[in-house]
């Protein structure tokens, strides 16, 4: 691994709790769905919080069916972007810089409110306010 810079390392930081925060909104998701049902155990299992809130979306109404696979599916491959560019910092030739976990964080954090937002809507619909587009 190279040397980093203090700007890198906060970036990382920053991507690091993002996708933190957008897992533990999966495993939430999905508690449940889930077998037994308990969310430390999910949030803290490799992989579950996406497989667990795959299986949710796809039970949602009909309606918003759809937008709720795309939003998970679109939070599963956030996650793998965000690992991924962690781990070319150990590869040699691979320049990841602050800028690159600040993009990818900020699609994790989007993504995790759109989610958020639907699921809200979905859980609490006479006391959701109105979503806008």
């Amino acid at each position: 691994m190279r040397r980093l810079t203090e700007e890198t390392v906060l970036a990382v930081g920053r991507l690091t709790l993002a996708a933190t925060e957008l897992e533990y909104l999966l495993a939430s998701i999905g508690t449940g769905q889930a077998e037994g049902g308990d969310l430390p155990t999910i949030f803290t299992g490799p992989g579950e919080p996406v497989q667990v809130a795959r299986r949710a979306a796809h039970l949602a109404p009909p309606a918003h069916r759809a937008e709720f696979v795309g939003l998970v599916e679109a939070a599963a491959t956030y996650l793998v972007q965000g690992r991924t560019a962690v781990r070319a910092l150990w590869l040699d030739g691979n320049r990841v810089d602050a800028a690159t976990f600040d993009e990818i964080a900020g699609l994790v954090l989007r993504c995790r409110d759109r989610l958020q937002a639907l699921h809200d809507d979905l859980t609490h619909p006479a006391s959701a306010p109105p979503r806008t587009r």
